[in-house]
């Protein structure tokens, strides 16, 4: 009996003997990669590596500040001073029925152009007495307008010349004495200046 026990440890024990020795493998490790356009799981070492994405910088253009001198600019902007008209009045008188004038009208066209050249505008109105027909009348006040802006221009004058005639009214003088008719044989003379407000305003204080 004690034989057989001893026999079976001897077999027991050179059994043990005969087992294989397991491999000692080191774990593999899996992770998620992008392979073929999808998300699969892959060994930790095949992976493929992420592209790494880069920001580029971008300088912003800074806001311009305003700065004394952009203000001082503005302010230095002139102001626009309006205008104002000056009406210098002289009268031509003229012989009776005729487009020639007395020898004290000849005077005042003489006189004319120093100051007509320095005018912006000019207008003349042609006037008669009240002897004759109204349409030769209209006729001659016309007449004797032309004589002076044609006067004007032979001297240089460069202003715009306004001309309006009308015989047998707008009397200068309405009564019926040769005096009086001699008055209204005329053309009225009107030189236009254009000042600056400020000059008026001095103009007018330098008057008074």
């Amino acid at each position: 009996m004690r034989a057989l026990v001893s026999m079976g440890m001897v077999m027991v024990m050179s059994g043990c003997a005969n087992v294989p020795e397991l491999a000692n493998h080191d774990p593999v490790r899996h992770a998620i990669g992008w392979i073929n356009r999808q998300f699969l799981a892959c060994p930790e070492t095949e992976c493929p590596s992420p592209t790494r994405k880069t920001l580029a910088v971008v300088d912003l253009p800074s806001r311009p500040q305003k700065t004394l001198d952009s203000v001082k600019e503005v302010d230095a902007v002139p102001k626009v001073i309006p205008t104002k008209e000056s009406v210098e009045k002289r009268t031509v008188h003229f012989q009776f029925g005729k487009a020639l004038p007395t020898p004290q009208g000849l005077k005042t066209i003489l006189d004319l152009p120093p100051n007509a050249k320095a005018a912006t505008r000019i207008e003349l109105d042609g006037r008669t007495d009240d002897i004759g027909p109204k349409a030769v009348n209209d006729r001659l006040a016309r007449q004797r307008a032309e004589h002076v802006r044609d006067w004007l221009l032979r001297e240089g004058v460069k202003a715009p010349i306004v001309l309006s005639a009308e015989g047998g009214c707008c009397f200068a003088d309405s009564d019926k004495t040769e005096s009086a008719r001699q008055r209204n044989r005329r053309v009225e003379v009107r030189l236009v200046h254009r000042v600056l407000g400020r000059d008026a305003v001095g103009n007018k204080q330098g008057a008074q």
